[in-house]
């Protein structure tokens, strides 16, 4: 409706012009004092209600394509929190199942390694989540996917679901270092998984 109502606006502009154009040629070829006064007055009429007509169709498209920005903003802001969810989802999955399989002999070249396999997980979700298709793609099939490409074991249906995030695994030192934090032994967490981020 809106688009109709400034292409109403702009005919009508369009309309009041052409008579505008006719009452000036008539204006030009008038013989008469009284027939140029009333064309001159007919003239006016018609310039006044082209230049109404068009600034109230400017008014009603600056208003319609600011709300178009504003709906556009919203979905986008929808679109990227619902990303950063999936992502997270299938990171945290992910993640676990890669903790899960780690040997932990309690070397540093082991976290080192362990955290550069992370930050491959990463990178590869980071160029999964900028396609298009992101959202439409299956967490489970993605999470076991994932698995598969990592070499980790593929999860039951269902048993990927778990919620969680990958992107904090790394960040405390491993077991047995200074400033530890829980044992392996305790039940994973997406902001701690027992390894050296440095």
């Amino acid at each position: 409706m809106a688009e109709r109502r400034e292409q109403m606006l702009g005919e009508l502009a369009e309309w009041m012009h052409a008579a505008a154009r006719e009452a000036q040629r008539r204006l030009l070829e008038a013989e008469t004092s009284d027939e140029f006064v009333k064309l001159t007055g007919s003239l006016a009429k018609l310039g006044r209600g082209v230049r109404q007509a068009i600034l109230v169709q400017r008014k009603l498209e600056a208003e319609r394509l600011a709300g178009d920005r504003e709906t556009a903003a919203e979905v986008a802001a929808e679109r990227e929190a619902a990303v950063e969810a999936r992502r997270s989802r299938v990171a945290g999955a992910v993640g676990r199942r890669m903790e899960a399989a780690w040997p932990d002999e309690g070397r540093l070249d082991d976290n080192e390694a362990f955290n550069a396999r992370l930050a491959a997980l990463d990178e590869r979700l980071d160029g999964l989540s900028e396609t298009e298709d992101f959202l439409d793609l299956d967490p489970d099939a993605l999470i076991a996917r994932l698995c598969a490409e990592f070499g980790l074991p593929i999860p039951d249906a269902g048993d990927a679901a778990e919620p969680g995030s990958a992107g904090n695994w790394a960040r405390s030192p491993h077991p047995g270092e200074a400033g530890a934090a829980a044992p392996r032994s305790a039940p994973p967490a997406a902001s701690a998984n027992g390894h050296d981020s440095s």
